[in-house]
């Protein structure tokens, strides 16, 4: 995964972090064109994961890095992501769904460390009827988590790993109970 050609140090340690780290087997993940006027640095991923109900869930996780960086960050690494899937109309329609999907978010940043620092985001819920030819589709909803943060160290890598937890837990695939690692194939 690339980035700048000469980047900073520490998003050079960053993006070292993310390309060795081992993430779920059933995540597939692409780099794709970060954006250029956010922050000097930046790398920018999709993922997408299959959910056990139909669903899946997509998104993106972009790295943001800026030695001189706004005072909001709180750092001057930066998380910015993207995560939407199509969910079960009875969960749809649960009124606590913004409030169970934040949380998850915030159980796997927890997860690997100390939450990082200016979480922040929105949760959207979506309701799209179908009609005329398409009609036979029904009612469909969906979700979406836009979040950022501030990772307190340069390790990225297991920030994308949490992330891409929390895309799993959206798109319908059961998290690990605790004290069961994840086995990983070896290449």
């Amino acid at each position: 995964m690339g980035g700048s050609p000469d980047p900073a140090p520490r998003f050079a340690a960053a993006l070292d972090s993310i390309r060795t780290a081992v993430f779920r087997s059933d995540a597939a993940i692409t780099e794709i064109p970060a954006p250029t006027r956010v922050a000097p640095y930046a790398l920018a991923v999709e993922a997408h994961i299959g959910g056990s109900h139909g669903e899946d869930a997509s998104g993106s996780f972009v790295l943001l890095h800026d030695p001189d960086p706004p005072l909001v960050w709180d750092g001057d690494l930066r998380v910015v992501t993207l995560s939407k899937s199509n969910v079960e109309e009875e969960m749809g329609a649960d009124p606590l769904l913004a409030e169970v999907a934040w949380t998850w978010l915030a159980e796997v940043l927890d997860a690997i460390g100390p939450l990082p620092a200016a979480l922040s985001g929105t949760v959207t819920r979506t309701l799209s009827e179908s009609f005329g030819s398409l009609r036979s589709r029904g009612a469909g909803v969906g979700i979406e988590v836009r979040a950022s943060w501030t990772p307190p160290t340069a390790d990225a890598g297991m920030h994308l790993a949490a992330w891409l937890d929390f895309l799993a837990r959206l798109g319908g695939v059961e998290p690990l109970p605790s004290g069961v690692a994840r086995l990983h194939a070896h290449s």
